[in-house]
């Protein structure tokens, strides 16, 4: 028998009926909505222990095998397996629910999905019990986690108090297999099980099992379900209420709940279903095209068509049989520019029905959702509460208990709407709803699910407008509630490549960096280290920003976009959704269900969803010519490491031919020194670039005075590029003879017979990607020879068929690029002042010697130039003062200003008459000043006198401070001791210690010959080593032996 409620309510009849249905009832399967428990869920009663059927072996217990799951108990009353709370938590707890109205307490909750949709819950659960309680862990999380979800490092598993281990694979095995998840949660010994989105959340025969097992669930009883959960029945029931419909193969066809109990009659429910084509085409027919074809138990893009004619309906109607085998088939008048709208639900088992305002979805792609919006604008508030209205009475009608969404679609420009379809669950998108209402939604369904009455929630009586510590009843249906004084925009982050038609991806993420603000929050499955695989949905964020206006909240989500980092193997909708955002027609709302696949079909993409082609061309040769040379360098150390003489150098210079986008770059690239590259396009257009490899492998590339990060992902269609926020593909050389699969997936079907002849861009083949359908086209004309068999798992890179070409000649190859680079500059500001540029021709010429390729007469130019200028001496001072003048007696800084005085107003002399003298060569006007550069005389840099004052002041410093103000000087006296000789003596030391470090490269290789050993000895000689080919240095090969007999003619 049914219990009183803790607040005094006596079972009504219905209810008892209702208990008694849910205990007893198991219809038989059939077409009908009735099927709400097939008769499978008795042999969920006995489900063995264990897969392979041997008893469990547990410690400190003894006690007879047996035919069902029982809950071990610890020595002090709890499960055991399950999180340990206190007596006082558990006592917190139920004194909470009695004190609202509850019935039963819940101390653990078995979380029966994954993803996205466990990761919500959770943290839902979790705030709600903080705030309410105290303690965020009060109600024990058990979440299941298969082998898929353990290996990327699944976030739900995080955050569960516990988790089991499920098989892994498609959700068949796992998260939609009912005897698994009845088996696990009466193990457990849980309390409740609740099922999130997808997988088995509609799966009537689950809530049946639990019932019979006494385990609540977070949902509507199995009739209920059945009845609404499918399309056809729930449409049959809904135009019974006096909801509008479209027009479809079940128009007039009607009966209410209470007439059949949920249970449609299957003469009845027959009239609004296809039996085969013909029938489709005689409803289509009347219905009028275009029409949509949905198999009833469809889903998520899956089972669902749009038909335009009588031929496409002969083609179509047996794909949506396909894709959902077994389910009941329905046709439905296509309404092209309507809006998809929502209305959310939340009831109680105390026949307590609240809407919870709207959602507008009318930007999907292939019937999926990518951005939701709320409260509704596109309706008048008056619309608006008669579709709430509506969709109330509907879930009365079943008496319903849990969240659920009605469904329309809504006419513009008639402003009249009709019903779609009601979800007997929690939707993904129910976080629009929490930020316009301020309701914990998943929250409220635990408490629902505890038999707590909606009236006495707290934050559904603050929508109400009532005292949220308030015990005073209400009927949610007949009381106004507070109007949302706020406006939510949401985008779903899919791991998609939007450039290749939404085609989805998995793989490894190796970051993921979100940065959430006041206005903007977001929800993640997946985290940096983790990734997604092939069996997960492809949703693994979900973006909101609130603002107090449309306009508002659509602003900070386009900024939060922007700030997302998401880095890997797969590729993500991110930038895509930034750029849609910003479309003309969202800012206006005009948008409609199509919208979103017609930008896709004219193939839209924003305009920095790919690189500039210049940056793309540079940043794949820099990246290959970097790794190229970093190999050839290991494999050279590889070979003296184990005492063996290399079989060649090292070049320091690399050349390809770059396939972007259709197009063939040939490349040429040479290694300046370790962090500079100069890369030429087609042996006439170069640019400089410096690049460094970071320590989680991405580069750090500066072009054209910007700079970029770049990552690198290997394809199995070539080489991915991640520059900043946009993505290109070093695309491989396809050969179209060998069809491939490019991501891991199943093959479905077949859609050309093994042998036929195919056209090209004709589909051959159906694959299933993480839950989508997606169509493989023949990349040229030929003859199909299938390799993979219908049903077969595939890997990336698989061999799906071969094609014997038709005309292997007339095979498209990428069309040669024959211009150069656009007019591009330095990497980064270069310094004109003669001191850094003197300091950046001596490491060139130190990278000369290394190995590395430095245009010589630059070098040559720049080492002479600089040092015979009159101003080097007194710019190094300048700066090595300027570092130390803090740290310096004010005293002695100012005599050694004083001491430089002279020299400093002859060298800004000199420095002026060269400014005048370049002005006028650049004009071509000669003046009688030109030439007089020469004549103007520049004191010697007085580095005697200073060396001198130095030396005097640490003489006068206290013995105590003598050795700090010492290091402060150091510098400035080894630079006064460098220029002691003049501009010549000191130019001769600069090249002299390039000499030095030539004649010791020369004078190690002339030890190695002599010792008769080819091997060898010290690590430096090994180094030494890689510069030699045949024996001859490699700086005497590339030409740095005619560089420095320059420099030696310059001082001799």
């Amino acid at each position: 028998m049914m219990e009183p409620k803790a607040d005094g309510h006596q079972p009504t009849q219905h209810e008892l009926q209702n208990q008694q249905q849910q205990q007893q009832q198991q219809p038989q399967q059939s077409g009908s909505a009735g099927t709400a428990a097939t008769a499978a869920a008795a042999s969920i009663l006995t489900v063995p222990p264990m897969q392979n059927g041997a008893p469990p072996v547990r410690k400190h217990h003894s006690r007879p095998g047996s035919l069902s799951e029982s809950p071990l108990q610890t020595p002090g009353g709890q499960r055991a397996g399950l999180p340990r709370r206190s007596p006082s938590e558990r006592r917190m707890l139920e004194q909470y629910v009695m004190e609202h109205g509850g019935d039963k307490p819940f101390y653990s909750v078995l979380v029966a999905n994954n993803g996205l949709a466990a990761v919500k819950f959770m943290r839902s659960v979790r705030s709600w019990a903080s705030q309410a309680l105290g303690n965020a862990r009060a109600v024990s999380l058990l979440a299941m986690a298969t082998p898929n979800d353990m290996r990327v490092s699944a976030e739900h598993i995080a955050l569960a108090d516990q988790f089991v281990e499920v098989p892994g694979g498609s959700n068949n095995n796992n998260y939609a297999n009912v005897s698994l998840i009845v088996q696990l949660a009466e193990r457990a010994g849980v309390d409740a099980v609740w099922p999130g989105w997808g997988h088995a959340s509609e799966n009537p025969e689950l809530p049946a099992a639990l019932a019979q097992r006494g385990i609540r669930f977070l949902g509507p009883h199995a009739a209920a379900m059945a009845a609404l959960g499918d399309k056809v029945g729930s449409t049959i029931l809904a135009q019974a209420a006096g909801v509008p419909t479209l027009p479809w193969s079940g128009s007039g066809v009607a009966i209410s709940f209470e007439e059949c109990e949920g249970d449609i009659p299957p003469e009845l429910y027959a009239k609004a279903c296809i039996t085969d084509v013909e029938d489709a085409l005689v409803r289509c027919r009347n219905i009028g095209y275009p029409c949509m074809l949905k198999a009833s138990a469809g889903g998520g893009g899956k089972g669902i068509r749009k038909v335009n004619s009588d031929d496409e309906v002969r083609v179509l109607f047996r794909a949506v049989a396909g894709e959902v085998p077994g389910s009941p088939i329905f046709a439905m008048k296509l309404a092209p520019t309507s809006r998809h709208l929502e209305v959310q639900l939340l009831c109680d088992m105390h026949g307590n029905v609240a809407s919870l305002f709207s959602r507008d979805c009318s930007v999907q792609r292939r019937h999926q959702k990518i951005m939701e919006e709320g409260p509704v604008t596109a309706a008048s508030k008056e619309v608006l509460a008669k579709m709430e209205q509506r969709a109330r009475a509907l879930a009365k009608s079943v008496h319903y208990v849990g969240a659920a969404t009605a469904e329309f679609l809504y006419c513009v420009e008639e402003q009249t709407y009709n019903f779609l379809e009601l979800n007997p669950r929690l939707q993904v998108e129910h976080p629009v709803t929490e930020g316009i209402t301020g309701v914990n939604i998943p929250s409220c369904q635990l408490l629902v699910g505890m038999g707590v009455p909606l009236w006495r929630i707290p934050s559904i009586r603050a929508l109400y407008g009532k005292d949220p510590n308030g015990t005073d009843a209400f009927d949610p249906d007949t009381t106004p509630q507070k109007y949302p004084d706020s406006h939510v925009v949401a985008v779903r982050i899919t791991s998609e490549d939007a450039a290749a038609g939404f085609k989805p991806t998995a793989g490894r993420i190796d970051e993921l960096h979100f940065r959430p603000t006041p206005e903007v929050w977001g929800y993640f499955s997946a985290k940096s280290g983790g990734g997604i695989h092939e069996y997960s949905d492809s949703q693994f964020g979900h973006l909101f920003a609130r603002g107090p206006n449309r306009e508002a909240a659509l602003r900070s989500l386009v900024v939060a976009l922007r700030d997302v980092v998401v880095r890997g193997e797969i590729r993500t909708i991110v930038d895509y959704a930034s750029d849609m955002l910003q479309n003309s027609d969202v800012i206006n709302n005009q948008l409609h269900t199509g919208w979103l696949d017609a930008r896709i079909a004219q193939c839209v993409i924003g305009p920095g969803s790919t690189p500039p082609w210049h940056l793309a061309v540079i940043a794949g040769a820099v990246v290959r010519a970097f790794e190229h040379i970093s190999a050839q360098s290991a494999a050279y150390l590889g070979f003296l490491t184990k005492g063996h003489m290399p079989p060649d150098n090292v070049a320091m210079s690399f050349s390809d031919a770059l396939i972007i986008s259709g197009k063939r770059y040939p490349v040429q690239v040479q290694r300046r020194s370790p962090t500079a590259f100069c890369v030429t396009l087609n042996g006439c257009s170069s640019v400089e670039v410096t690049t460094r490899k970071m320590a989680g492998g991405a580069f750090l590339m500066q072009v054209d005075g910007s700079s970029h990060i770049v990552h690198v992902e290997e394809e199995t269609g070539g080489t991915r590029l991640a520059i900043d926020a946009s993505t290109c593909l070093l695309e491989a050389e396809a050969d179209p003879s060998k069809l491939v699969s490019a991501s891991p997936g199943k093959l479905v079907r077949y859609l050309a017979p093994p042998g036929s002849h195919i056209d090209k861009g004709n589909p051959y083949a159906e694959v299933e990607v993480m839950k989508m359908l997606m169509p493989l086209l023949a990349p040229a004309a030929g003859v199909l020879c299938f390799v993979a068999p219908e049903g077969a798992v595939l890997g990336a890179g698989d061999l799906i068929a071969r094609l014997e070409l038709d005309d292997p000649k007339a095979v498209v190859r990428a069309e040669p690029f024959k211009g150069g680079f656009p007019d591009l500059g330095p990497p980064v500001v270069p310094s004109q002042r003669v001191d850094s540029r003197l300091a950046a021709a001596v490491d060139a010429a130190r990278n000369v010697l290394a190995g590395y390729l430095q245009p010589l007469d630059w070098v040559m130019e720049e080492l002479v130039g600089c040092l015979d200028s009159p101003a080097l001496a007194l710019l190094q001072w300048n700066s090595q003062l300027a570092v130390a003048r803090s740290r310096l007696p004010q005293n002695l800084v100012t005599q050694l200003e004083e001491s430089v005085k002279e020299h400093t107003a002859d060298v800004l002399m000199w420095q002026q008459q060269l400014e005048l003298e370049e002005a006028a060569a650049e004009e071509g006007k000669p003046t009688p000043a030109v030439g007089a550069i020469h004549h103007v005389k520049v004191s010697e840099f007085p580095a005697a006198v200073l060396l001198q004052e130095m030396q005097a002041a640490l003489q006068e410093t206290p013995a105590e401070e003598r050795n700090a103000l010492l290091g402060h000087l150091e510098p400035l006296m080894q630079l006064a001791s460098q220029h002691l000789g003049g501009r010549e003596t000191y130019a001769r030391s600069v090249v002299g210690g390039l000499l030095d470090a030539f004649l010791d490269v020369e004078e190690k290789f002339k030890l190695t010959a002599e010792s008769g050993s080819d091997k060898p000895t010290t690590e430096q000689e090994a180094v030494d080593a890689m510069r030699k080919v045949g024996g001859v240095p490699a700086h005497r090969i590339h030409g740095q032996q005619q560089g420095l007999d320059r420099v030696g003619e310059w001082l001799y």
